[in-house]
């Protein structure tokens, strides 16, 4: 690949997201991942994470589907951004964060806001990765 081109990455079975977007873009030798939420393919459903712990393994779950869609990894994650709606559970948050990397973790910022794009979403994280 060119170091100038730009490729479009669509994991296998992905339903459309609904939003002008791509679930991953790679280019100059890295995975740009759009930001997951808290929903997951449960028996080919759509499911809502239940509380912020499911909801982050179905954010970081996505992200890895994207990425080894793109012939990538978690292990080659080089930063994450987590948008919370409640800081405050921060601590669930990050213990299910942390399973998801062996070794070093990627740089990483994680702020509150306000709302998500839908209701009930609890958290939100994309990610950079080497490609």
């Amino acid at each position: 690949m060119a170091e100038r081109e730009r490729v479009a990455i669509n994991p296998a079975g992905s339903q459309p997201p609904g939003v002008p977007l791509t679930p991953g873009i790679r280019a100059g030798g890295f995975i740009f991942v759009s930001g997951q939420v808290g929903r997951g393919t449960v028996g080919g459903q759509a499911v809502l994470g239940a509380d912020v712990r499911e909801q982050t393994a179905f954010c970081l779950d996505n992200i890895k589907r994207v990425l080894e869609a793109g012939g990538s990894s978690m292990d080659r994650v080089v930063k994450c951004t987590v948008f919370m709606t409640d800081i405050g559970q921060f601590a669930e948050m990050n213990q299910v964060y942390q399973s998801y990397f062996s070794g070093e973790p990627p740089a990483r910022t994680t702020v509150q806001v306000v709302a998500l794009a839908r209701p009930n979403l609890l958290v939100e994280i994309e990610a950079i990765a080497l490609a």
